[in-house]
């Protein structure tokens, strides 16, 4: 049995040399990912509107500020999420600061069925299971989906509001975005 005065001994040993406690910052190994709450989701589509009204024209690889003028799938879905993580007042984050439609499908959102406004729409071509395009979900209409996106091709360069038919097979799925607690 160990003394009281060994007792301590061994106790401030294991204080000192981090047994116990320790300063490093190990934020990132104890954060959980959640999936996006429906207020930040709102916020997140609110901000792809701003977008919209703002002419915002399409650039591959734009990941320009509200401000600006150009931006593409992906950067309009960060940035959309970020101004609404920072009118949140709460304490998330985002999987990454810059992440592709392909990896925020496979690596930053939870599958779902039931899409919400804010919720992602992943997208590629009619032929093809590869992810290449993301929209913010905005609502089911009848047998259409609504969304905002960012593209060019077709008539539309920038931020519009479009739909396709529920079952148009350049929908690949809808997902939830992941944040870190």
């Amino acid at each position: 049995m160990l003394s009281i005065k060994a007792a301590r001994t061994v106790l401030f040993f294991l204080l000192i040399s981090g047994g116990i406690f320790s300063c490093t910052n190990e934020s990132d190994e104890n954060e959980i990912e959640i999936p996006c709450l429906a207020e930040i989701k709102k916020l997140a589509f609110y901000y792809a509107e701003q977008y919209e009204k703002a002419d915002t024209e399409y650039k591959w690889g734009g990941q320009d500020l509200l401000r600006t003028i150009k931006i593409d799938c992906s950067g309009l879905v960060i940035n959309c999420y970020q101004y609404a993580l920072q009118d949140s007042r709460k304490e998330y984050k985002l999987i990454q600061p810059d992440m592709s439609s392909a990896y925020m499908h496979s690596d930053a959102s939870f599958p779902t069925d039931s899409p919400e406004t804010g919720d992602l729409i992943f997208m590629g071509e009619e032929n093809s299971s590869n992810i290449t395009h993301i929209a913010l979900f905005e609502k089911f209409k009848g047998e259409e989906a609504y969304f905002i996106d960012s593209t060019k091709k077709s008539g539309i360069d920038g931020v519009s509001r479009r739909h396709y038919p529920k079952d148009d097979r350049r929908i690949k799925s809808y997902g939830i975005m992941k944040l870190r607690k």
